[in-house]
């Protein structure tokens, strides 16, 4: 039995990369710009997505840029959080299992939707790319996150939504159930070893937790 749960953040508790996708193509659109095509924006997701951020600055400059970006992160915690994931939070704080979250964002901008999402009494950890040389698809963060739960690794399940994340908390030992969305759900996840792939989250207590 697994003894700690790790979640990714972005696309995985909050469809937070659908959002960001539509505030990009809004603004680059009203400024009479070409959208960004969503197969580039797939292929940014999960990692640190340095090309998509040196394709805006290209195309509006380094304010505009930093000014779709707050609007993205002050309207993302208007947004939903995805299906079954605030029942298994609660069941895993319930059950006294420590919850963490191990994301390629900015930690302050997690803690910060994290709150206003009213999900702080359940979290014990926030990892973000503050603090890690290398952000997903390098295991840096899971092992960071699973070190400041004070597990081993394979005590460790993971709940991701892309290949770079998968990837990382794999390379970092533990074991990864992966539930896409409509910007991963194109990806094809056959090379890599996770125990179950879009599933009703509500059923991971029973399957991996003992009821």
């Amino acid at each position: 039995m697994y003894r700690a749960v790790i979640f990714d953040f972005d696309g995985t508790v909050i469809d937070t990369e659908q959002h960001l996708f539509e505030i990009i193509n809004q603004n680059l659109t009203k400024e009479g710009h070409e959208p960004v095509a969503i197969d580039f924006f797939r292929s940014n997701i999960g990692g640190r997505a340095l090309p998509l951020h040196h394709h805006l600055m290209d195309l509006v400059g380094e304010a505009r840029v930093l000014e779709i970006y707050h609007e993205h992160h002050t309207t993302a915690a208007d947004l939903s959080l995805r299906p079954g994931v605030l029942e298994l939070i609660q069941s895993l704080h319930q059950r006294h299992i420590p919850i963490g979250i191990a994301s390629s964002s900015s930690r302050d901008n997690v803690k910060a939707l994290v709150q206003k999402l009213d999900l702080e009494k359940y979290i014990s950890v926030i990892k973000g790319r503050e603090d890690v040389e290398e952000v997903k698809p390098a295991p840096d963060l899971y092992l960071a996150a699973v070190q400041a739960l004070h597990f081993n690794p394979t005590h460790c399940l993971a709940i991701e939504d892309s290949i770079k994340g998968a990837t990382a908390a794999i390379n970092a030992g533990l074991d990864v159930i992966v539930n896409t969305n409509l910007m991963t759900e194109v990806s094809d996840f056959s090379d890599l070893p996770l125990i179950a792939q879009d599933i009703d989250l509500t059923t991971v207590m029973k399957t991996y937790f003992n009821g």
